[in-house]
């Protein structure tokens, strides 16, 4: 066997030799970047980096983390002592308000919908639309859930930012279809508008808000990351029966047994 021609240790590496290997100047460029976020990352950022909740870290196979190891556990036990109830209700009612600006955003949709053909329009109003409007009317309590579950301390809390939701949009939605898609609107259909479909809004938010308050209590419960997937069959069943009752209206509507 022939000896080599040079020498084969790992010394000779070049990003080990001292003093011969330089970043070029894009790798330069991104270590400051690189710094410059880790400076400014707040604990709020890191958790959603930590390695503890991967499957090789699980506590039975790879021992528990050392106390001052950053965890999703540690972080949320230690927000939600330092979150008073008075701070608590203060950010769920600023949730609540910030419902209004996503129901709008969610209103835009209905500009789009009213430029479609018939057929493609039934679709657009029995499927595209409630999973628009029921995913905006939630949005910002699930963000909060998602990010920062800390900031409620009961259910209660989580249903009233839901309802919020739908209430919010279903008046923002009659300020919109009755001053400016129906101008001439008469008394009964503005009754519908501000009883019935008020109600149908509130209602299905209310039970998206049920599957919010699934995903956050088993997270507090556990005290590990929310699981959106618990939520799912309630945002599901927002969602149909929203679909139903505007494929039910429109079917009427078209028949000519809905008059206003």
């Amino acid at each position: 066997m022939l000896a080599p021609d040079h020498d084969p240790s790992i010394e000779n590496e070049p990003h080990l030799a001292a003093g011969t290997f330089d970043l070029d100047d894009s790798e330069v460029a991104a270590e400051r970047v690189l710094a410059r976020d880790r400076n400014r990352e707040t604990e709020h950022d890191a958790v959603d980096h930590v390695v503890w909740d991967e499957p090789t870290r699980h506590a039975p196979i790879a021992g528990e983390p050392d106390p001052s190891q950053l965890t999703y556990a540690s972080w949320l036990a230690k927000n939600i002592a330092a979150t008073s109830w008075t701070k608590s209700w203060i950010l769920t009612l600023v949730t609540a308000a910030v419902a209004g600006p996503f129901a709008v955003l969610a209103t835009l949709f209905m500009a789009f919908e009213q430029d479609l053909a018939s057929a493609v329009s039934l679709i657009a109003v029995t499927v595209i639309a409630p999973v628009t409007e029921e995913v905006m009317k939630i949005a910002a309590a699930l963000w909060v859930v998602e990010k920062r579950p800390f900031w409620f301390k009961s259910i209660t809390q989580i249903l009233l930012c839901a309802a919020a939701g739908g209430v919010l949009f279903g008046a923002i939605e009659n300020l919109i279809y009755l001053h400016v898609y129906i101008p001439d609107a008469g008394p009964s259909l503005a009754r519908w508008r501000w009883t019935v479909c008020v109600g149908l809004h509130t209602n299905c938010s209310f039970i998206a808000g049920v599957g919010l308050a699934r995903i956050w209590y088993n997270c507090i419960r556990e005290q590990h990351r929310p699981i959106i997937g618990l939520g799912m069959p309630w945002f599901f069943i927002a969602i149909v029966g929203h679909g139903l009752y505007n494929f039910t209206v429109t079917m009427l509507e078209l028949g000519g047994w809905l008059q206003f």
